[in-house]
């Protein structure tokens, strides 16, 4: 039987919108051509979007044949001056230690919750504690205000360098060269060697 003129129109019209659905589809697959396959573990953003955060990313092999994972070796701002040879190993050596004598002071703020039972009245530190946060008092207040505010920006806070000196010095290009000082002074405060 002949189809009629308006089923043939219909018929094409179905056949053209198929094709624009290949067509996206082939689109679409040409788009994903840059991502990892789906059995690796590179995470939500694609490498170039971390890359372009400032990440630093090791593609390593994993124990599945043929199998990477991509593994961020940049944590923290001090993890990423290091890499990128903004700062020396002495320096970021004396950062590290005043944030983990942070983390150890129990001033670092909690990142996951914590489901076990609450007691009534707690938030007092313990003596080990107390002495620690008066320690790194001392060593702030020894430092200066203008060092301290910097190493507090980036070594607890881990905010940029470039932000601190945006907001206390009106130019974002004064914050690592005071960082730098900052963390000088922090090593030589601390007997660390050359």
């Amino acid at each position: 039987m002949a189809r009629s003129k308006a089923a043939r129109k219909k018929s094409k019209m179905r056949g053209d919108a198929k094709g624009l659905g290949q067509r996206q589809a082939g689109a679409a697959g040409a788009a994903t051509a840059g991502r990892p396959p789906s059995g690796s573990d590179f995470g939500a953003l694609s490498l170039a979007a971390r890359e372009e955060k400032g990440d630093v990313i090791a593609i390593e092999e994993t124990v599945q044949a043929g199998v990477k994972r991509a593994r961020v070796r940049s944590q923290s701002m001090l993890d990423r001056y290091l890499l990128r040879d903004q700062i020396t190993r002495r320096q970021y050596d004396a950062g590290e230690r005043l944030h983990r004598l942070w983390r150890a002071a129990g001033a670092a703020p909690l990142v996951v919750a914590n489901y076990g039972p609450r007691i009534k009245g707690g938030g007092e530190i313990g003596d080990r504690q107390a002495a620690l946060r008066a320690d790194i008092g001392k060593v702030l207040t020894a430092l200066g205000s203008r060092q301290a505010s910097v190493l507090m920006h980036v070594c607890l806070c881990d905010e940029a360098a470039g932000d601190w000196g945006d907001r206390h010095r009106g130019r974002a290009t004064d914050g690592i060269p005071i960082l730098r000082l900052a963390l000088d002074g922090l090593a030589d405060h601390w007997g660390m060697p050359q």
